[in-house]
């Protein structure tokens, strides 16, 4: 309802200022969230207060008995100056006579004023209610409105008895209904009716602890929608001067209703021969049933797993089941918890429990997670990998066992069954053609401890899985995985039990964790057929406390047995503890001793040793930090800003490491744009700092995309599930129309222009959100809409979302009766005269007389019709070269105004 650069056309607000006293702006505050809710459904809101009109002017006795009219208007104020408060003719009750009573001021002018009110009980509001505040400060309280919002809330019996007592009656004074056992009254301060009491004895059984309400499902996405992401990448090794080919990313959806087709298909030049090749990622069908929360899928799969189980790229069919909504595919895959599969050549940094570690620039290939030098034991871990596609991700796991997390009686599954990826990198290939199936089954029950079964089965491999676990008196938790199976090494089995346990201690807490896992020699899985287990049992523990919101120390340990002759066992103790000495600066210290008898990148370590960190965070997009450990003699230094999805952010990163020897410094800059973003980042190694410059790469990434929907199209921004293209009506083509979360300090996602519509490019499937728009130097007093749509998207969706429409006219005016008296807290409708078809609009004052009318065409003629007495209005024409506000200037109307 407004436009950027432009004015408010919201009358109420604007007509704020013109208040003279406190209780004429309480009751103008009533009328404008009576407004808000009017302009939802202005038809049904104008019908309305026309009966209210005709009833206000009715006797008392007929308005609170059975009035032949429904209800007072629920939304508006309708002011009738000469019209008798409704309950000044009730003749009083013989039987009880009613006490007088000095009643509070709750209506300052003298005449009826209905409106809409909250309803309250007990500090909550049960809805939205429709009232008359009189003139004798009396509430008359709407019956149909009230029985809706308070009948939830009684009994059978005592609904029966509430309707039996109200029946015939459309409106009804709070007195009225004492005998029922509710109590009413009206409160001036907040605008509110207040539900004082309600007998015990008739309400119903409530639940002191309710769980949310679904949110009312936002717009759905357009039928049919598809979008196509391309990412260039080119680098360049000093060393000799020579450039790479590009490597071109290409990834996109097709989405009709709820099938959606995506692939992802990569260019690259091979560094071992020279030669290029393009290389199919994944290409799958994927149809979603979200009422069922059910995911089916066809071609390329990458099965979920869970437990022991092991994972393996299959072609073929597969179905999903979850409660939590659909994540993505992941680009980069956790197999097992144990193994993380690179399919590019990515930059990976470690976090443990929210403190970075190390950072490791990796190419394509599958790694040993289990050989990371990180003090196992009490292990959450984030790998935040940033793929040279430019695509960032973060893959989390613990360093514990798979636990059931679902609510009591959900479940989940998935089922899997496809001719297995003979290779691990490069275009899926199943031309061994050997068959393989992958599921699981996974319960939680309302008074039982929850299961899981796995199983898994080709011809080299067979696998049985279990999982259980079980919470304790105390609040702790026991877990137990184990597994069997049968292939060419033989039969083995695997399983791991573990205990947990936190304890809550208001802003503190104790966290204890033991772990013990076995795997036998010949264990074996579709993802491990030979059976390769070079570690046999992993004992692990840790103890954490958190001595207050700003200090934190834990304690952890581990033991790790080998089979293998090269590798000896490897222990670990460690005890870190980390504390924020001011708002942005935080320090973190600890002990270890280890003997690692595994390396990672030709890393090993051993021996007692210290940690050293120092990390300055002066807000959540920028963090510098520095660390040392003696025992690895190893550091790091590393400062970074976080570029932001919006346009003109910039973002850069400069690091530097030190492995005992081996060093890199490296520094990144990203700029985002409107239809484009880019990064350039260079990095130099060496043996040791003194020939940091042995070997330097520079590479350079530009990454947009192209989408359509809705008849539209337009460029933008990589897309990475669904999408808006929001763009402007041919009233207004030549303003830009933009998008974004804030557009505080002229911020903005998108932009529209020669290419297209402003593009909201990071919508989220399944998850109702906001898609905000506004309109640069918009003319004065246009109505683009809302300025906000609140949609809902499926899989890879995408809206097509107009701003602007043919009726943007807003019209500004002041209405005076006789004498030049202002017209105040009237209300009304406004009817084209040109469109006998078209629905009418609110219309109505402010305390001094003020309105404001909008979605107007240019061109036709409108008459306003008051909800007076005597019946009035007035016309008026919009003229066709109107460009957005219509000055009305002051209008009289021969109605007899009261004095103020």
């Amino acid at each position: 309802m407004r436009a950027l650069g432009g004015v408010s056309v919201l009358a109420l607000a604007w007509g704020l200022a013109c208040v003279p006293e406190s209780s004429a702006l309480a009751a103008i505050r009533g009328a404008s969230a009576a407004y808000e809710q009017a302009a939802e459904d202005a038809t049904a809101a104008l019908n309305r207060a026309s009966l209210a009109a005709g009833e206000t002017a009715a006797s008392g006795a007929q308005a609170m008995q059975a009035p032949a009219q429904p209800a007072p208007a629920p939304t508006v104020a309708g002011p009738t100056p000469d019209a008798p408060a409704p309950v000044e003719q009730t003749p009083p009750t013989a039987s009880a006579p009613a006490a007088p009573r000095e009643r509070r001021d709750i209506n300052p002018y003298d005449r009826d004023i209905p409106m809409t009110v909250p309803l309250n009980f007990n500090s909550r509001v049960l809805g939205e209610l429709p009232v008359v505040l009189t003139r004798d400060d009396r509430f008359i309280v709407d019956t149909a409105g009230f029985k809706t919002l308070i009948d939830p809330l009684l009994t059978p019996e005592a609904q029966t008895e509430l309707a039996t007592r109200l029946q015939g009656v459309t409106s009804f004074a709070p007195e009225e209904i004492n005998d029922t056992g509710i109590q009413l009254d009206y409160d001036p301060e907040q605008l509110a009716v207040l539900v004082l009491r309600i007998d015990p004895t008739k309400r119903t059984v409530e639940s002191l602890f309710r769980g949310g309400k679904p949110e009312t499902p936002g717009l759905p996405p357009e039928p049919f929608s598809a979008y196509l992401n391309s990412n260039v990448s080119i680098q360049r090794r000093e060393s000799t001067g020579d450039f790479s080919k590009p490597s071109v990313f290409l990834n996109g959806a097709i989405r009709y209703k709820r099938l959606v087709f995506e692939a992802d298909v990569q260019g690259r030049e091979d560094l071992f021969t020279g030669e290029y090749n393009v290389e199919r990622r994944y290409a799958r069908f994927v149809f979603d049933q979200p009422e069922d929360y059910r995911r089916w899928y066809l071609g390329d799969l990458e099965p979920e797993i869970r437990g022991r189980q092991g994972f393996s790229q299959l072609g073929g069919v597969g179905v999903s089941r979850q409660r939590q909504r659909f994540d993505s595919f992941r680009n980069n895959v956790l197999a097992g918890g144990r193994q993380l599969v690179l399919q590019e050549a990515s930059t990976i940094r470690v976090l443990r429990n929210g403190v970075f570690v190390r950072e490791f620039r990796l190419d394509p290939g599958q790694y040993d997670l289990t050989n990371l030098p990180l003090e196992t034991g009490s292990n959450d871990i984030q790998l935040e990998i940033q793929n040279d596609s430019g695509r960032a991700e973060t893959v989390a796991y613990s360093a514990y066992l798979d636990a059931i997390e679902l609510e009591p009686g959900d479940y989940e599954y998935g089922a899997y069954f496809g001719a297995i990826n003979n290779g691990i990198f490069g275009s899926p290939d199943y031309s061994e053609g050997e068959l393989a199936f992958t599921g699981f089954w996974r319960k939680a029950f309302e008074n039982r401890p929850a299961v899981g079964i796995g199983f898994q089965a080709s011809q080299d491999a067979q696998t049985l899985s279990g999982q259980s676990q079980l919470i304790l008196r105390n609040g702790a938790r026991v877990r137990l995985d184990a597994a069997a199976s049968n292939g060419d090494p033989g039969v083995g089995y695997a399983f791991a039990l573990g205990y947990d346990h936190v304890v809550d201690l208001g802003e503190t807490f104790d966290s204890w964790t033991v772990v013990a896992d076995f795997t036998s020699e010949d264990f074996s899985s579709i993802g491990n057929p030979t059976g390769q287990n070079p570690t046999s049992w992993v004992f692990s523990g840790g103890y954490s406390h958190q001595f207050s919101q700003d200090w934190l120390a834990n304690v952890s340990a581990s033991y790790r047995m080998s089979r293998s002759d090269l590798i000896d066992d490897s222990y670990s103790i460690n005890a870190t503890s980390t504390y924020r000495f001011a708002p942005e600066w935080s320090a973190q210290v600890g002990l270890e001793y280890s003997d690692f008898g595994a390396s990672f990148g030709g890393f090993q370590s051993g021996g007692f040793g210290a940690t050293f960190a120092l990390i300055w965070q002066p807000r959540y997009d920028r963090r510098v930090e520095g660390r040392y450990n003696s025992a690895r003699n190893s550091g790091s230094v590393r400062a970074q800003q976080s570029s932001e999805n919006r346009v003109g952010s910039f973002g850069y990163s400069l690091a530097s490491t030190y492995d005992d020897g081996p060093a890199t410094v490296s520094g990144q800059v990203d700029y985002v744009g409107n239809r484009f973003d880019a990064s350039l980042s260079h990095t130099a190694f060496g043996r040791d700092f003194s020939n940091i410059t042995q070997e330097q790469i520079t590479n350079l990434r530009f990454g947009s995309s192209i989408s359509t929907t809705g008849g539209k199209v337009a460029v933008g921004r990589n897309i990475y599930d669904s999408f808006a293209i929001v763009y402007p009506h041919k009233s207004i083509d030549d303003h830009p129309v933009i998008v974004g979360d804030s557009f505080e300090g002229g911020r903005y996602t998108g932009r529209s222009g020669l290419l297209g519509g402003a593009v909201a490019n990071n919508l989220t499937a399944y998850v109702n959100q906001s898609v905000r728009y506004d309109v640069l130097d918009a003319p004065l007093g246009y109505n683009i809409g809302d300025g906000i749509a609140r949609v809902r998207p499926t899989y890879k969706s995408g809206y097509a979302i107009q701003v602007g429409s043919a009726k943007f006219v807003s019209a500004l005016g002041r209405l005076v009766g006789n004498q030049n008296r202002p017209v105040s807290l009237i209300s009304g409708r406004v009817t084209p005269l040109d469109d006998a078809n078209a629905q009418p609009e609110l219309f109505f004052t402010n305390s001094v007389g003020r309105f404001a009318v909008q979605n107007l065409e240019p061109g036709k003629r409108y008459r306003v019709e008051l909800f007076s007495t005597p019946a009035l209005g007035f016309e008026f024409t919009v003229p066709a070269d109107n460009e957005g506000l219509l000055d009305l200037k002051t209008i009289t109307v021969p109605l007899d105004v009261p004095e103020a």
